[in-house]
This record gives C-alpha cells, sequence and structure tokens, in this order.
C-alpha cells in the first residue's frame, strides 16, 4: 500500500523519496513553504502553486497516464498539502489509483472520480491567493461552540450557531420514504449545510463535529467514502474548510443528541422557540442541494 510518505517529492530539485531520506525532503519543503510566526501564517509561492495547476491541466487533458506521471502530481499535491490540510483527503484516491500498476512506464486510466478529485484542486488553487492562516492549537468541539445540526429521516434537517439558526423538509431529490440515502448521509447534510452558512465565521479554528452516527464520524474523520452522494457532501465540506481556511474531524458521541436541533428537524418551530428564546427572529435561508452537494 503506498501512502504520502512512499511519494517521489518533485517540487525538491531531485526525485527523492520521502520514505528513504525523510530528513532531507522535510528540510526541502520547509524552505519552500514559507512559515510566518507573527503574522500567523503559512505561504506557498504563488510560482509553485502555479505549477501545481499547469500540471493537473495537462493530465486533465489525457485519458490516461503513466503511473510515473501520477506519481509526479501526487508529489506536487502532498507538497500543497503542507499548507492545505484539508486537501489531504483528496490525494487518497489518487494514491489507490497509483496502484492498481506496477511499473512506473505503465498506464492509469483516469476515471471520472479521479477526474472529480483534479477538478477540485485545480479550481481550489486556480483562486488561492498561497496563503493560508495557522490554526487553533486545540480542538473546539461544536458543543463548545454552541453549533448543533440534526437530521429527522421522515421530516427535515436543522441546525443552530450562537443565536443563528436554519431548518427545511428534504429537498424532493432527498425525500427519504424510497431509503436512496443512508443516515450517514443524511446527517452530514445539514453539517456541511452549516459550514456553507457560517464557514467564515469559524477561521482559523479546529472543529470537532458531534455526531452519535458511527458511520458519519467514519466518514468526517477520514475524508472519503465509497459512496458517491456522500463524496459530493465531502467534497463541499472540504471546499468550505478551504476557502474559510478551517480544519474539521469528528467524535463519535453514543447518545448525543440536542433539543434545540432536533426540534428544527424535525420542523417543530413553536417547540425550539421555548428551547431557543433568544434565537434570532427569521432563520436563514438554506442553500439548495445543488449548492449543497458538489457536482
Amino acid at each position: 500500500m503506498v501512502s504520502t510518505t512512499d511519494l517521489p517529492t518533485k517540487e525538491c530539485r531531485n526525485s527523492l523519496s520521502a520514505r528513504t531520506q525523510p530528513d532531507v525532503v522535510s528540510e526541502l519543503i520547509e524552505k519552500e513553504v514559507f512559515k510566518d510566526s507573527e503574522k500567523m501564517e503559512a505561504r506557498l509561492p504563488l510560482n509553485k502553486v502555479d505549477r501545481i495547476c499547469e500540471f493537473i491541466k495537462k493530465l486533465c487533458r489525457k485519458k490516461s497516464c503513466t503511473k510515473r506521471e501520477l506519481l509526479q502530481l501526487l508529489g506536487h499535491l502532498n507538497f500543497a498539502s503542507r499548507v492545505i490540510l484539508p486537501g489531504r483527503s483528496f490525494v487518497s484516491y489518487l494514491i489507490g489509483l497509483s496502484t492498481t500498476v506496477n511499473d512506473l512506464h505503465h498506464y492509469v486510466k483516469l476515471d471520472k472520480e479521479c477526474r472529480v478529485d483534479l477538478e477540485f484542486w485545480l479550481l481550489f488553487l486556480s483562486s488561492w491567493n498561497g496563503v493560508n492562516m495557522f490554526y487553533s492549537r486545540q480542538f473546539y468541539s461544536s458543543y463548545d461552540m454552541e453549533l448543533f445540526t440534526d437530521a429527522s429521516s421522515t421530516k427535515g434537517f436543522g441546525g443552530y450557531f450562537k443565536g443563528e439558526w436554519f431548518y427545511s423538509s428534504w429537498p424532493s431529490n432527498i425525500a427519504y420514504p424510497d431509503k436512496t440515502f443512508s443516515m450517514a448521509f443524511l446527517e452530514l447534510y445539514p453539517i456541511v449545510v452549516s459550514a456553507i452558512l457560517w464557514g467564515s465565521q469559524w477561521t482559523t479554528k479546529r472543529i470537532l463535529f458531534w455526531c452519535d452516527n458511527e458511520a458519519t464520524v467514519a466518514i468526517v474523520k477520514k475524508g472519503r467514502s465509497k459512496c458517491l452522494q456522500i463524496m459530493k457532501l465531502m467534497r463541499k465540506l472540504t471546499w468550505c474548510a478551504c476557502k474559510y481556511n478551517f480544519h474539521f474531524s469528528a467524535k463519535h458521541v453514543p447518545g448525543y443528541q440536542n433539543d434545540i436541533s432536533d426540534a428544527l428537524s424535525r420542523l417543530q418551530i413553536d417547540r425550539f422557540r421555548k428551547l431557543a428564546p433568544n434565537a434570532a427572529q427569521h432563520p436563514m435561508k438554506c442553500p439548495s442541494s445543488s449548492d449543497v452537494m458538489w457536482s
């Protein structure tokens, strides 16, 4: 199995192995990644960002590439992930793809899932200024942040954050009676909505989402899922984390339930008002499902 430490680091001028020469590679990468402790930010040189974008564009024009080319790309992305931590989850599929052939000159088919990941990187890097603020040292639990989300399989979903709130019945394309979508998907959905609406207020924070659904927690921690619909949500959540410069993980809390978000997910607004009398008078408008799910 290949991991990010096995990748040739092409940002180093020689094709060094991060596994066999970790100290040399780490030293060279640290020289390229500029860390400003006064401004509390890490930066990648824009010429490096442009180089990565050009490499991605080159591969996107192909139906297949050699294992060597794919490993070169992974070296670039592994380098960028030193600053863009949420992007690491969009390297794992490419790593797996690189293991499907043995020799460096063998060709790998760039399938749809691969292309979506490449497009994600390209879209973000093309609009990024190369700067990320340092994250907080500690994780903040969603409970401590007064961030509560919940989903009802038969009613809808809702979320609350420091007095602001949203709720909605399930869109017609996600209506649950036909059981097309799992509870892991449904629990993740309002988390993504909350990141879209409030992510700009979470800059530099490490957020630990509390959830009583083990499958959802595992997916959020790993950053990936075999379910294509869930991956659409994870890509959007990761996009928000990159855009607003926060980092996230999840913790399984058995039996965890917040009455405020439970009321919202069940569309019980009178009950919600009693539980949160100081909440904003009007809810925030929920983004459409097409805006919540990466396409």
